[in-house]
């Protein structure tokens, strides 16, 4: 519990994040969550009201505890990075304009990441997942398709998927706005184009006269949520007998990795993921074990002069 006058400087905060920093909608919301889950161990571990006062006071001791807390409930160190981050960031906030000053915040590590290789799924994994959704009522199977379509074949993001209208699927490409308001221009190959306006064709709820409403919709019309296509990914995932890392954004990881053992050069495939650096799109230049061996026996002199 937090006292109201706290709550509104919260919501203060986030606005002007979402205003002036421009941060994307997932991002704020993750924000919220981690602040909000600051305020709540707060408010448990001191048994008292959260108050600015509060904040200002907060010792090493206090932080400590709640990335402890957070660890002991296994959420992952780049969560908790990113937790910290946030909280950084509302204690900036507090500091220029409301003059609470409390420099324990940044005194703490953030947490060691270590850089884990992309999950990738195999043609015949992602051919499985397309069979098994055929299975489903005909016009909701169009949708899904087109969906893992825009993820696979485009390289986007489940978010940036879900978040098209009718008027953006009118031609061969898509103008995406991706993290931090950052747009791109992506081409649909022909077999999505295809599956999209066999999906708009079938679904009873879409009408090409009204260009504004969503693309992606749920059975009862309204737009369609990255929670349910997650979940109803999972269940794909059991009845196939799949991985389990096929998520929305193991497509995307597909996407960009099948497109560089193709020799796609990394820059190009920067572009296709909307990625501002190149170093966060280069952890697809990895190579599986049989790549190593290949390249090992093609190019050492030892064994190419033998």
């Amino acid at each position: 519990m937090i006292e109201s006058s706290l709550y509104k400087i919260i919501e203060s905060w986030y606005e002007w994040l979402r205003l002036e920093r421009n941060l994307a909608q997932n991002t704020l919301e993750a924000y919220r969550r981690d602040l909000n889950h600051l305020m709540s161990f707060l408010n448990s571990s001191m048994g008292e009201v959260v108050t600015l006062k509060t904040l200002k006071g907060l010792s090493l001791h206090n932080i400590r505890g709640w990335l402890s807390f957070r660890h002991k409930n296994n959420i992952s160190a780049k969560s908790n990075a990113r937790a910290l981050s946030a909280v950084r960031n509302f204690f900036g906030y507090i500091s220029n304009y409301y003059d609470v000053d409390n420099q324990t915040i940044y005194s703490i590590s953030k947490p060691i990441l270590r850089r884990t290789l992309p999950k990738v799924l195999s043609n015949n994994e992602i051919k499985t997942t397309m069979e098994e959704i055929k299975k489903e009522d005909f016009w909701i199977a169009q949708r899904n398709i087109a969906i893992i379509l825009l993820l696979y074949g485009c390289g986007l993001r489940i978010s940036e998927a879900l978040s098209l209208k009718l008027k953006d699927v009118g031609s061969d490409e898509l103008t995406i706005t991706g993290k931090g308001g950052k747009e791109r221009r992506v081409f649909m190959l022909p077999v999505v184009k295809k599956q999209i306006e066999k999906y708009i064709k079938f679904c009873p709820y879409l009408s090409y006269k009204i260009q504004d409403q969503d693309l992606f919709v749920g059975v009862r019309g309204k737009k369609l949520s990255r929670t349910y296509f997650a979940n109803y990914l999972q269940k794909i995932r059991k009845i196939g007998n799949l991985p389990e890392f096929t998520t929305p954004h193991a497509f995307r990881h597909s996407f960009a990795t099948h497109l560089f053992r193709e020799k796609v050069d990394i820059r190009s495939i920067q572009q296709l993921l909307g990625h501002v650096n190149l170093s966060t799109t280069q952890i697809y230049t990895h190579l599986n074990h049989k790549d190593v061996i290949d390249t090992y026996k093609n190019f050492h002199p030892q064994i190419r002069n033998k």
